[in-house]
């Protein structure tokens, strides 16, 4: 598979700090990734250097061409970003208009507007945000509405950077399985970065960000099974994978499980 985003040698500080140095990575097209890390790990700051918000001297490309930050215009159509710090960031009082403005900049139809916000509000089912004021909006709501905002227009990539952090469990579970299901039809790449290990669980590969390197990289699974290191760089397993991985040290089930259900039926064979 061809690689959608390439980042070779990249060096960048801030104030005086360094930040990434020579830091490579190769994401190909219609992948699902998670880059995990405790804070001030790199992860935010690597996102908005691929969002073009950072200068990155010719060290990113999208495809055939470099993401340079004073041309962020010239991919503004290829990238959807969702960073979870910025939900009071809104234009409008109305949920439908502030969904509305992104495609309006395309000239689309307003007919067509209105179709395609329909359409991705109905697979997060979230139709009942549409007419809502957003200042109404909980911090969960928020997040569901900037989500759907940046996939309104089908970027190739989505950059998503904590942006399940203010979201419930119960309503996560509905939203990673929507944004799952528009992976898969769509063959969308995504790269999610966050600070919980339960939120990649749904990703292919996984890397694990520490002070501008990766330190683990595999996939998910694989990873886990790192749990001391994991443990050092202050990241914790999710729940049923680290009781799996304490069952499976006393040969009580045989891999990790992440269904409860499967897992109690398992025990009691």
């Amino acid at each position: 598979m061809a690689n959608i985003l390439e980042i070779k040698n990249l060096n960048y500080t801030y104030d005086k700090t360094t930040i990434f140095k020579d830091f490579n990575l190769k994401i190909a097209e219609g992948s699902y990734i998670g880059i995990v890390g405790s804070n001030a790990s790199g992860k935010t700051t690597l996102l908005k250097l691929i969002a073009g918000l950072l200068p990155s001297k010719n060290s990113i490309t999208l495809g055939y061409s470099y993401i340079e930050s004073n041309r962020i215009q010239d991919h503004s159509k290829e990238l959807g970003v969702v960073f979870g710090s910025r939900l009071n960031s809104f234009l409008f009082k109305d949920v439908y208009k502030e969904m509305a403005f992104s495609l309006e900049n395309l000239n689309i139809d307003s007919k067509e507007i209105e179709r395609k916000i329909l359409e991705i509000a109905g697979l997060f089912e979230t139709s009942n945000l549409l007419d809502k004021k957003t200042k109404d909006l909980t911090n969960s709501e928020k997040q569901q509405v900037l989500l759907m905002i940046a996939l309104l227009h089908k970027p190739k990539i989505l950059l998503l950077d904590n942006a399940f952090s203010m979201i419930d469990r119960k309503t996560k579970t509905k939203v990673k399985k929507a944004l799952k299901k528009y992976h898969d039809e769509y063959k969308l790449t995504i790269i999610l970065t966050t600070t919980n290990l339960e939120d990649i669980l749904d990703t292919d590969y996984l890397y694990i960000l520490h002070k501008g390197n990766i330190v683990i990289e595999g996939e998910p699974f694989a990873v886990f099974q790192e749990d001391r290191l994991l443990n050092r760089l202050g990241l914790s397993l999710p729940f049923m994978v680290d009781l799996s991985l304490k069952l499976e040290f006393y040969e009580l089930i045989t891999g990790i499980e992440i269904d409860m259900n499967r897992m109690v039926d398992n025990l009691w064979k």
